[in-house]
């Protein structure tokens, strides 16, 4: 059997990644601390400050290596689309309103064609989120970089507070639209070292390029209208980390245990069968077909389901929430049992 594909082997170190932003958070502490400007949120997925009444994020996010296959594939509008969708999906779940973005753009060499692509990616995604784009930076840099490099910050106003989750509370998925934008380092390594992007696979029904160039879903209206119908308690984003990014929302005093998680799309099977990668692996990098979590009261969960479906989110309930020490456990479509 063939040695097994990891995040740390494909060249990202989560274990690092999270040591990263720990530094991250200790100057942002030691900053706050210094200036007297307080700080709320730096665990959650958008930090944020009061400016007199109100109370705004300021978040950054980015395409990754995705922008490898959008080139090959000659999607890279969806580079702009994702690259806004991330920070979109992000400061919504922690209760801000998408208000305004600004893009960054690096470029290996002056093209109006690509930019054009990215550019016209990122207006149809801010058109769906309602956020407004009044700025960025374009740079060229054909020494630094060999693709395009795209990354968006936004700014969020507070509309609604997070409620912390109660024992007894569900766990609705939202369904993913694939692989979204995390994880590709590790996705590529394992098909595109055996397959071409124009390699049409029969369990995918489509190219292997045509299934990694997928947009991710926008779910911000979504999770607005349900915080401001106080159907939810609060939201997590299925991202970088996915499934151990749950352990934001949960606190130090409950579990969450997902014993109900649908089987997952074909591509994170193909991934996992082809590279030989441990399930806890999966489960660790890849949203496995579910891009964002709601947690809310048994009673509510009838409406929620309702309301993502006429959206045109398929959702269900895929858990619960236990009294504990800050654990996910999942039960994997393998029928094995994961704790993070």
């Amino acid at each position: 059997m063939a040695e097994p594909w990891t995040y740390a082997k494909a060249g990202v170190d989560l274990a690092k990644h999270r040591q990263m932003h720990e530094i991250a958070h200790e100057i942002i502490r030691q900053l706050s601390q210094r200036l007297g400007i307080e700080v709320s949120g730096i665990e959650r997925y958008a930090s944020s400050i009061k400016l007199g009444d109100h109370e705004i994020c300021l978040h950054a996010d980015g395409v990754g290596t995705k922008v490898i296959v959008l080139q090959m594939t000659g999607k890279l509008w969806v580079a702009g689309w994702d690259a806004l969708a991330m920070n979109l999906n992000d400061v919504a779940v922690d209760g801000f309103q998408p208000v305004a973005a600004s893009m960054y753009i690096a470029l290996p060499s002056s093209d109006d064609e690509k930019f054009r692509d990215i550019m016209e990616g990122a207006y149809k995604a801010a058109l769906h989120g309602r956020c407004l784009i009044i700025g960025g930076e374009t740079a060229i840099m054909p020494d630094v970089v060999s693709y395009p490099d795209i990354c968006c910050f936004v700014i969020g106003l507070r509309r609604h507070v997070p409620e912390a989750p109660q024992p007894g509370d569900v766990v609705i998925g939202l369904e993913s639209n694939g692989i979204h934008a995390n994880g590709l380092s590790l996705a590529r390594k394992v098909l595109l070292s055996k397959y071409s992007a124009d390699t049409y696979i029969e369990e995918l029904g489509r190219t292997i390029g045509e299934e990694l160039s997928r947009e991710t879903y926008i779910y911000s209206e979504l999770i607005l209208s349900l915080y401001e119908r106080r159907l939810i308690r609060c939201a997590a984003h299925v991202t970088g980390g996915a499934f151990t990014k749950l352990k934001r929302v949960i606190g130090k005093n409950m579990n969450l245990i997902l014993d109900n998680l649908p089987d997952p799309p074909q591509i994170f099977k193909l991934i996992q069968r082809e590279g030989n990668v441990p399930m806890e692996e999966m489960y660790r990098v890849f949203n496995m077909g579910i891009g964002t979590v709601v947690i809310c009261p048994r009673e509510s969960s009838n409406e929620i389901i309702r309301v993502c479906r006429d959206s045109g989110y398929n959702a269900q309930i895929i858990g619960k929430v236990t009294e504990g020490n800050g654990k996910v456990v999942i039960r994997a479509y393998t029928g094995s049992e994961i704790e993070y």
